[in-house]
């Protein structure tokens, strides 16, 4: 039996990325609470993605205006919901804080993968034994989703990989609980949740012209929520 070698000079078909920059919109894209862009948003906009194919060829036609208008001035972006596909578990990997050289090779390594989405993040993280939170700027959110196999094998997999691209610190998350799940342990009912829409969370700053998250922020940008704590026992 003949000894089967990787190809070097292969390079997978990368699907392209797609990119929103945010930093482009100018003062004249901030829609205020009058405007029309803003009730569209607010009529399709909860706590989970709209099923445009459910409004389609009924006479709901305020919905389906909402869309088309929206779509017409790229404010939302439809995407395909995969199903019946046999997928059996689904991980979460967090990579807080990478080498931007190391974006593009993930790419390539996690493209194998039949259903895997990759997304771009900066926030803070907190590590034990650290008095304070860190912030990054480039740091990266994979979802994977497998069929029927030995999911544990490719923990040891990723550890080595993510060792040799020299990623010091990241997060595997497993079996995570559904947030209905855990809204409803909180609160029981959670009939509130079909009235709840976040856009409707916002105040709107009438003499700036900017939406503020009153419960995060102050006016001049400054955090008012609770600084990280941690728990520990004896």
């Amino acid at each position: 039996m003949e000894d089967v070698l990787f190809n070097p000079k292969y390079e997978p078909n990368l699907s392209g990325i797609r990119e929103f920059d945010l930093s482009e919109i100018s003062d004249s894209s901030i829609y205020g609470p009058d405007t029309q862009e803003f009730k569209d948003l607010t009529q399709i906009y909860n706590t989970h993605s709209l099923d445009i194919k459910s409004h389609l060829g009924t006479k709901n036609y305020s919905i389906i205006n909402a869309i088309t208008h929206l779509l017409e001035e790229k404010l939302i972006f439809p995407y395909l919901s995969l199903k019946n596909l046999d997928f059996q578990e689904k991980i979460s990997i967090i990579l807080p804080e990478i080498k931007q050289d190391s974006n593009e090779k993930i790419l390539k390594i996690f493209s194998f993968f039949n259903l895997c989405r990759i997304y771009e993040i900066e926030g803070e993280f907190f590590i034990y034994g650290f008095n304070k939170e860190r912030a990054f700027e480039n740091g990266l959110l994979i979802e994977l989703w497998f069929p029927k196999c030995e999911v544990d094998e490719f923990f040891n997999v990723f550890d080595l990989l993510f060792q040799y691209l020299g990623i010091k610190h990241y997060i595997i998350l497993t079996d995570l609980v559904k947030g209905k799940t855990l809204l409803k342990s909180v609160y029981e009912n959670i009939d509130f949740l079909k009235e709840y829409n976040p856009l409707l969370n916002l105040k709107w700053n009438d003499k700036d012209k900017i939406w503020m998250n009153h419960k995060l922020f102050a006016e001049k940008m400054e955090k008012i929520y609770p600084e990280l704590f941690l728990f520990k026992y004896k």
